[in-house]
């Protein structure tokens, strides 16, 4: 395949992809496996025991086809230790991301495998995105149940990272980096200590060196059409923002998309889409 005809998406495990292996990928008729049998698969079950229980919910995002989902199932998730700490401090339960597209979206997840904790206000409290390693991630698990064992259920969990900070509404694209994006193939959010404006928007980087690399070439990182949707605007006739959560890498430029279904369609269909551009 020729290089300019690869499409990537970070939805999709960060995989450089062709479009008919891609499309085979979302076709794939089954359910990703879940960790242990400790772990539940329906969510709503696992939210009532969490609130009978009084303990947070410990999820996991992972769809049948994706590498990085076994891996972490198998390596981490099924790791002695962490299986011990997880059953019996948190409510788990694996969500089929195939599957359920509205938990999907509600809980923002951007790529697979996505796990995280909810507090047992509803709230996400922290949130590992990609394969983790065993002992990182058990690290982490019991920073999260020591907190909860001291609170006894109040909310005294640590803030959210400073890849999702809570003020991201004012940088321009989500205030995820372009950077990390294009040259790093991560979607992750900028850190607010290092921001610029470019072509009036305020953006966020992830670090001096990538805020350098883009004013080193912005043209080169600046996404399509500003960063609209190219599907809306060719089918509607209209405007509308593109969400960098549901993007694609091809050509060598960042193209993001009002949903999943949008970028979907530009997927099938790419040169419909770009044509003249």
């Amino acid at each position: 395949m020729e290089h300019g005809k690869r499409l990537f998406s970070w939805v999709c495990c960060r995989w450089l992809v062709a479009g008919g292996v891609w499309m085979l990928a979302l076709t794939t008729i089954g359910q990703a496996d879940t960790p242990n049998s400790s772990w539940q698969t329906n969510f709503e079950v696992a939210a009532k025991t969490a609130a009978e229980q009084k303990k947070p919910i410990l999820a996991t995002v992972t769809a049948v086809w994706c590498g990085a989902c076994r891996q972490m199932q198998q390596l981490t998730l099924n790791d002695a230790e962490v299986s011990r700490l997880a059953t019996e401090k948190f409510v788990c339960v694996a969500i089929d991301g195939d599957q359920r597209a509205d938990l999907v979206s509600k809980f923002g997840i951007a790529a697979f495998p996505t796990t995280f904790v909810i507090d047992t206000q509803g709230e996400i409290r922290h949130r590992w995105i990609g394969f983790q390693g065993a002992s990182s991630f058990l690290s982490d698990l019991r920073t999260l149940a020591s907190q909860t064992s001291r609170s006894q259920g109040e909310d005294e969990f640590p803030a959210v990272s400073a890849l999702f900070p809570s003020n991201s509404s004012r940088f321009g694209f989500g205030a995820f980096c372009l950077v990390s994006l294009l040259d790093d193939n991560q979607l992750r959010r900028g850190i607010d200590n290092y921001v610029a404006e470019y072509r009036g928007v305020t953006l966020c980087f992830h670090s001096p060196a990538h805020r350098d690399r883009f004013f080193a070439n912005p043209d080169r990182y600046w996404p399509v059409a500003n960063g609209n949707c190219l599907v809306t605007s060719r089918e509607q006739q209209h405007s509308e923002p593109g969400d960098p959560r549901v993007g694609v890498l091809w050509k060598n430029r960042l193209w993001f998309f009002a949903d999943r279904d949008r970028q979907r369609r530009f997927m099938q269909a790419p040169d419909r889409f770009s044509n003249g551009l």
